[in-house]
């Protein structure tokens, strides 16, 4: 069985609380927050073209568009 940490912890950067549980949910949090650092980066030398940044990332166009809304970019 997983350990549990039962104290919270707190990713204050960009003004957004980010709140784990869990140590499992802390390190998901920490993937998303790569994720999103990646896409950013690749729409920036990208120059917000899309379809390069999809291609440079190895995912679909929609799939880059679905990650944008959801992380609200």
């Amino acid at each position: 069985m997983a350990k549990t940490n039962n104290t919270s912890h707190f990713d204050d950067t960009d003004d957004n609380y980010l709140l784990a549980e869990t140590i499992e949910e802390e390190e998901v949090l920490k993937k998303e927050k790569k994720e999103i650092e990646l896409i950013k980066k690749s729409l920036e030398k990208n120059k917000g073209k899309r379809k390069a940044a999809a291609d440079e990332l190895g995912i679909s166009e929609r799939t880059l568009y679905r990650k944008i809304k959801q992380f609200d970019l």
